[in-house]
């Protein structure tokens, strides 16, 4: 299902994200910490103790969508998103793909115990409709948690999955939407900078010993020899999905600051000692959001396609 251009980027995010352990070599990420799940969840379905996933679950619930009949994962990696949704009764059937092999392995081994998940090696550059599991109209639901932002050409994956989808089906989708290959804006950098020198220098330095100070967006070419694929076109992916689905509810929830600050840092705000300056970085972020100067480069969506019918409650029988 993979072209060679395709394949050679197969080999790229092999290297990158195959193997999970080496997602955290450098250090751990702001969503590792408990504070910032929860502060993520608070600000997506108003409660901290109810995830994103879950706050999709209930608008579905209250639709009367549950259990969803057959499911497709965007970029699934490790496989938590469809095991969740299979372990949480949401979806009976799931169908979840990635362009990395190797990660491909490590979600299908942890759901050895799961047939009702299938996993299938593809791109979402080039989604091959008609093809087996790629059927139209044959998915009640599609969902991507940190994957679209990977997608560079996100016009032609909107227009394949209207055709899968079922012409009532549900988008879901929970992704970083900031600034292209991290071209982060002089304003941010001044926010996060000003944060940061309020820290001491212990909770900023990484495993490698390096204190993380002096913020500066990456250049491009730093963020593609990483990986070429690195929110790409992160910045269109809401604009582009108003012109395919109809946007039912959409929650931003910031990350402009605590994302880059925490970066391959977070675990040294597990310690309870650090615990004050991690909850202060967290209020930071909350009034700069309340006086609406916080960029939002992160957003959960629920959506449908165009010409879906109401997704409003359906009436008690």
């Amino acid at each position: 299902m993979c072209t060679v251009a395709e394949n050679s980027l197969s080999d790229k995010l092999d290297a990158v994200w195959g193997d999970p352990d080496t997602w955290v070599a450098n250090g751990q990420q702001w969503a590792h910490l408990d504070e910032v799940r929860r502060m993520i969840n608070r600000r997506v379905s108003g409660d901290p103790a109810v995830t994103a996933l879950a706050w999709f679950a209930r608008h579905l619930a209250d639709a009367g969508s549950l259990p969803l009949g057959r499911v497709l994962v965007l970029g699934c990696g490790a496989g938590r998103v469809e095991r969740e949704l299979y372990d949480q009764g949401w979806a009976r059937q799931l169908v979840a793909f990635d362009l990395s092999p190797k990660v491909l392995a490590v979600a299908a081994q942890a759901a050895l115990d799961t047939p009702a998940i299938q996993y299938v090696l593809a791109s979402m550059d080039e989604i091959p409709v008609g093809q087996p599991p790629f059927l139209p109209g044959s998915f009640d639901a599609v969902v991507g948690v940190a994957s679209v932002h990977h997608c560079s050409q996100l016009r032609s994956l909107y227009e394949a999955l209207v055709q899968l989808l079922t012409p009532d089906g549900w988008l879901f989708l929970d992704e970083y939407v900031g600034p292209d290959r991290f071209q982060y804006s002089p304003a941010s950098m001044e926010q996060l900078t000003a944060l940061a020198d309020l820290l001491p220098d212990r909770l900023l330095t990484t495993q490698a010993g390096l204190v993380k100070k002096g913020f500066r967006a990456p250049t491009v070419q730093e963020v593609v020899a990483v990986d070429p694929s690195e929110a790409v076109h992160a910045s269109q992916i809401l604009p582009l999905l108003a012109q395919h689905f109809r946007v039912v509810a959409q929650r931003p929830y910031g990350g402009s600051l605590l994302h880059m600050l925490l970066a391959d840092v977070a675990q040294n705000f597990q310690a309870p000692e650090a615990k004050p300056w991690l909850q202060a970085l967290i209020d930071a972020e909350d009034d700069w959001d309340r006086l609406g100067r916080l960029e939002q480069h992160f957003s959960c969506v629920i959506a449908r396609p165009l010409g879906a019918t109401s997704d409003a409650p359906k009436p008690a029988h």
